[in-house]
């Protein structure tokens, strides 16, 4: 609710209570002193009340905040002296000049000098009282609205900490079981390598393919076991040679049936990017897509132009998919690399987005240096 609206809400409160107010006190008077109604009467009660209104509105909005509030004794007696009697001069020159002109008279009204006095005094003082309690009600309820408000930013704080607390803790929780797949994949990554060599040496001479292949599969499962791969973010050059070696050994298994176009534009080798993203793409791709059509290969680009990084995949849909069995999916899933990319890059600087055609997919990753770096 805004200010202006709660400000005529609570002026039209109190027209309303002070029309009430003078209402019944007119009829009070004129039943108790069998007055009757008349355009003067009514004048009469109204000017009276309007002296009451002021009367008070000065006392509970000037006096008692000003000087009250701020234990300012010796002024607040002043303020309150001042204030009645600015209030008996008002109700004098009611009693004693206008009246007078609209043809009422003192002895009509049964009034004297010193009853108008005392009357004015009897209810200067009670208007005394009705301000003071207005004054500490008003600030009773000033003071509950604030440790409400107080007590609503309080837990809307302890929401936000319980909330970033269990984000942190999921965050944990995927970092935990990130690690432990990552040691159980290393299985003792040295005896595998050795192994690998031992191979390679085998087979070299029989088959100088096989011999490559094996070498360049021992350059992958290095890089994939290497512990660079647990930090936030790794060399983009080796994420990128990293992808190719993958499409390499994969044309060598498929032998005649992968058609893969990949093409890169720009230097890459001084920017760091967050680790397996562009594999989990790739895979993704190969995994869902069809790749044995010469007309329609996987296209594969890589761009880094105006410290912009662009990645796309393009691939032909398989529409059995669902039925391939996994070709050595990494595990980290897209959801997954979303998470760690907010994480890294705070929510800014990249994009990753996708469009679904009735026969393609398309894949874009972007990440824009120039606002991560900010």
């Amino acid at each position: 609710m805004s200010y202006k609206t709660t400000f005529n809400t609570t002026l039209q409160k109190h027209i309303l209570v002070w029309v009430m107010y003078i209402t019944y006190y007119g009829f009070l008077v004129s039943y108790f002193y069998k007055i009757p109604f008349s355009y003067k009467y009514v004048a009469e009660v109204i000017l009276y009340r309007v002296g009451d209104i002021c009367y008070f509105y000065a006392n509970a909005l000037l006096i008692l905040p000003r000087y009250l509030k701020r234990q300012k004794i010796p002024q607040l007696i002043f303020a309150f002296t001042i204030s009645i009697i600015l209030y008996l001069t008002y109700r004098y020159f009611l009693d004693f000049f206008l009246f007078v002109k609209l043809g009422i008279s003192l002895e009509d009204m049964g009034t004297t000098m010193n009853k108008s006095i005392s009357l004015g005094i009897s209810q200067g003082s009670n208007f005394i009282i009705f301000s003071l309690g207005y004054y500490f009600a008003h600030r009773a309820i000033q003071q509950q609205k604030e440790i409400a408000k107080q007590k609503n930013a309080i837990a809307k704080k302890e929401l936000e900490l319980a909330e970033e607390r269990e984000k942190n803790a999921i965050l944990a929780k995927e970092k935990a079981q990130a690690e432990m797949a990552f040691l159980r994949s290393q299985i003792n990554p040295h005896f595998m390598f050795n192994t690998l060599n031992m191979i390679y040496s085998k087979v070299r001479g029989a088959s100088r393919e096989a011999g490559d292949i094996i070498i360049e599969f021992a350059d992958m499962m290095r890089y994939a076991t290497s512990t660079k791969l647990q930090e936030d973010e790794v060399d983009l050059k080796g994420e990128l040679d990293f992808v190719q070696q993958y499409l390499n050994l994969h044309k060598q298994r498929n032998k005649d049936n992968a058609y893969i176009d990949y093409d890169e534009e720009g230097y890459f080798g001084s920017h760091r990017i967050v680790p397996m993203v562009l594999i989990t793409l790739v895979e993704n791709a190969i995994k869902h897509g069809l790749i044995d059509d010469p007309n329609f290969p996987l296209n594969i680009r890589a761009s880094l132009i105006d410290e912009v990084f662009v990645f796309i995949v393009h691939n032909l849909k398989n529409p059995h998919s669902e039925q391939i069995m996994d070709r050595g999916n990494t595990g980290i899933g897209i959801k997954n690399i979303i998470k760690r990319l907010d994480t890294v890059y705070k929510n800014k600087g990249y994009s990753l987005e996708s469009e679904n055609g009735e026969e393609d997919y398309i894949v874009t990753f972007t990440v824009d240096f120039n606002l991560i770096k900010k």
